[in-house]
C-alpha cells in the first residue's frame, strides 16, 4: 500500500512538473515583454531626461547603468497588456512629471522625473503615492504629489506626528537613518497602514515654524481624500486647510495618477526605486 501510495505521488508531481514550467515561462514572457515596451520609451530619450534633471554625466557607462535600472524598474510597475505597440501608441497610459521639491524626501527627491500611471489604473488605495491638480495659498492650478492617508467616511486625526485612522494608530517606526540637508536633517521612519503597506517618512529632530503635527479629528466627505507629504515637516497638505485645496482635501476627479517608479536622479542609485 505505501509503495503504490509513493508511486501516485511521484506521477502527480511529474503530471505537474509541466503545468509549472508553462506558468514560469508564461509570466517570463510577459515580463520581457513589458521590459521591451519600456526600453522603447526610456532608451531613446534617457540622455535628455538625465539633462533635464539636471543629472547629466559624462560617464556612459554610468548612464546605461542607471538606464537599465530605469527601464527595469518601470517595467515592473507597467500595466499587465502594455507591449511595445502600446507603448507607442499611448505610452501604455503613463506620463512623466518632474519633481521640483523635496516634499516627498526621502521616498522622491527635489529635481527627480518620475513616472505615474494616469490612464486605466486601479482605484486608488491608502498609501499609493499619488499625482493630483491642486492649488496652494489660493493660487493657480498645479500639479502636486502627495501620500493617500485617509479614504471616504473615515475619521482622521494627528497627534505629536502620529496618525490615527478611526482611532487606530499608524504605526511609525524609527530606522535610526539621519539625512542631512543643508538647512534642516531629517529621521527617517517606516510608517504602516492598518492594511499592512509601509513606506518611508522624515521627520525633523526639531519642529520647525509653523509645521503642524497635531490636527483633527476631521471625518472625510464621501469622494474626498485626507493626503500628506513624505517630508511632513516640509509639507504643505491636508494638515493645512487654508493653503491646500481650500478646505486640505482632495477629490477623486483631482486625481490624476498613480506614481510608479524614478526614471531619472541625481543619485544613480535611485534610478528604477519603485514608489
Amino acid at each position: 500500500m505505501r509503495s503504490t501510495r509513493l508511486k501516485t505521488s511521484i506521477s502527480t508531481i511529474f503530471l505537474l512538473i509541466p503545468l509549472a514550467v508553462a506558468a514560469f515561462t508564461a509570466v517570463a514572457q510577459a515580463e520581457n515583454v513589458r521590459q521591451s515596451a519600456a526600453r522603447t520609451l526610456v532608451e531613446p530619450a534617457y540622455p535628455i531626461w538625465l539633462a533635464q534633471a539636471k543629472a547629466w554625466t559624462t560617464d556612459m557607462q554610468l548612464m546605461k547603468t542607471m538606464m537599465e535600472r530605469a527601464i527595469g524598474g518601470l517595467a515592473a510597475r507597467l500595466p499587465a497588456d502594455c507591449d511595445v505597440a502600446r507603448m507607442k501608441r499611448d505610452i501604455c497610459g503613463i506620463k512623466l512629471f518632474n519633481v521640483p521639491s523635496s516634499l516627498m524626501s526621502p521616498n522622491v527627491q527635489e529635481n527627480e522625473m518620475i513616472a505615474a500611471q494616469v490612464l486605466n489604473y486601479e482605484p486608488v488605495r491608502r498609501g499609493d503615492l499619488i499625482v493630483q491638480k491642486a492649488r496652494f495659498q489660493g493660487g493657480d492650478e498645479t500639479v502636486a504629489l502627495t501620500r493617500i492617508i485617509g479614504l471616504p467616511g473615515e475619521t482622521v486625526k494627528m497627534l505629536n506626528d502620529r496618525v490615527f485612522i478611526n482611532g487606530k494608530e499608524m504605526i511609525a517606526a524609527a530606522t535610526g537613518q539621519v539625512i542631512p540637508g543643508e538647512f534642516m536633517s531629517g529621521e527617517v521612519y517606516t510608517e504602516t497602514t492598518p492594511e499592512g503597506r509601509s513606506y518611508s517618512t522624515l521627520l525633523s529632530p526639531e519642529m520647525p515654524p509653523g509645521a503642524v503635527s497635531n490636527f483633527g479629528p476631521v471625518t472625510l466627505p464621501g469622494n474626498s481624500y485626507f493626503v500628506l507629504g513624505d517630508n511632513r515637516h516640509s509639507s504643505v497638505d491636508s494638515r493645512y486647510p487654508h493653503a491646500f485645496n481650500g478646505d486640505g482635501l482632495v477629490r477623486k476627479e483631482s486625481i490624476l495618477g498613480v506614481a510608479l517608479s524614478v526614471l531619472v536622479s541625481k543619485d544613480p542609485d535611485r534610478a528604477g526605486n519603485k514608489l
